[in-house]
């Protein structure tokens, strides 16, 4: 468990002072009151839902991005149908050439999601199965886990909500599909929570960020085996980050922290499109490459303590899902990978210490 942060049940640490138990129930009550707001992201149960849209128009010009008009359909807990006005539109990049259904960006109404489990929800990225075949169904349960094992690790990541939906074409040309998938919170909406504001940055320096968090997303990054991040700079003339988002405090030009999402390219997932690129010195992304800054070494025992602290829910998120016990094994056995490097003194150094980018903070 992170020091001073509630389980998933809201149970506390017993170790903690009596000072330092009102400090966290505090803590709590106010980020309760933000949280309340997002009744989305409060549930851990697979919500069904309807998404009907010009389906087939929308895939055949996904390349371009087009944005098209539909409904979001469910039920509310009564049993209420709710019928929601919305524009759908294809996004990303690598999933948008790989895919044949690719991610989506689901823009609602704020009018009309009040009083609905999408109150104060605009627009949300929606991960979708990339294609038919069975083991894209797994590629999507594992990422899914891997935005829980954060979640676990630190309150700066965002939360997530997985989803049955039926996509109906709204022409009639193309039969529903049933297929799993999931919103991710948005980056305004996780900024709120953490009382804190978006930054649009097109650097970043180390001295602006939080030390503790930037340890824990680097520590994160290589255990799952994922390289295709950035914490200074986005891609080409793109701002910062590189599959991240930069929150900070109000009026405030340090303790920022970068949110990470897109985790299709880690090696604990595996996918069948995904490689490292021709920078970097590994040649699969199975091969671990420690992408931390030296003075992230500081903060190394700290955050490897914490990693050791939650190993049991990291590590139930990959047995409990669907997939558990069968394709997942490669996922756990490549969690204990992990756990035999950070706990081994040599292999730690030679992984991670030695591996550091850069020799003093900038």
């Amino acid at each position: 468990m992170r020091p001073g942060a509630s389980d998933r049940h809201g149970t506390r640490s017993n170790s903690h002072s009596a000072a330092s138990l009102v400090l966290v129930l505090v803590s709590g009550w106010l980020y309760g009151t933000v949280a309340v707001a997002q009744p989305l992201f409060e549930s851990d149960e697979t919500l069904s839902i309807v998404l009907e849209a010009p389906f087939t128009d929308l895939l055949r010009h996904a390349s371009k991005k087009p944005t098209v008009s539909g409904k979001l359909r469910f039920q509310q807990d009564d049993g209420t149908d709710v019928a929601l006005d919305i524009d759908i539109s294809t996004r990303g990049k690598s999933r948008l050439e790989q895919c044949s259904f690719p991610p989506l960006s689901v823009n609602l109404k704020r009018q009309q999601v009040k009083s609905t489990i999408f109150a104060k929800q605009n627009k949300l990225k929606l991960v979708t199965q990339c294609s038919n075949k069975s083991v894209y169904h797994r590629y999507l349960i594992q990422e899914y886990a891997i935005y829980r094992v954060y979640n676990l690790l630190s309150d700066h990541s965002f939360r997530v909500r997985m989803l049955e939906v039926s996509y109906r074409d709204s022409n009639g040309r193309r039969q529903d599909k049933v297929q799993t998938a999931f919103f991710i919170e948005s980056d305004k909406g996780a900024a709120k929570r953490l009382q804190m504001q978006t930054i649009d940055a097109d650097t970043v320096k180390l001295s602006q960020l939080q030390p503790q968090s930037l340890s824990i997303l680097a520590l994160f990054q290589f255990m799952i085996g994922n390289t295709d991040f950035s914490v200074r700079k986005g891609p080409d003339e793109e701002g910062c980050c590189h599959n991240g988002k930069l929150i900070g405090p109000a009026d405030s030009d340090g303790g920022w922290v970068v949110l990470p999402y897109d985790f299709d390219q880690a090696g604990l997932i595996n996918t069948k499109y995904s490689a490292p690129s021709d920078v970097l010195p590994i040649k699969s992304v199975r091969q671990r490459l420690y992408r931390g800054y030296c003075f992230n070494n500081d903060h190394l025992d700290a955050t490897i303590s914490l990693f050791n602290e939650n190993r049991a829910g990291i590590e139930a998120l990959f047995k409990s899902g669907p997939d558990g016990g069968g394709q997942n094994k490669s996922a756990l056995k490549y969690l204990r990978g992990f756990y035999d490097i950070v706990n081994d003194p040599k292999k730690r150094q030679k992984k991670i210490i030695a591996n550091c980018l850069g020799k003093k903070r900038r």
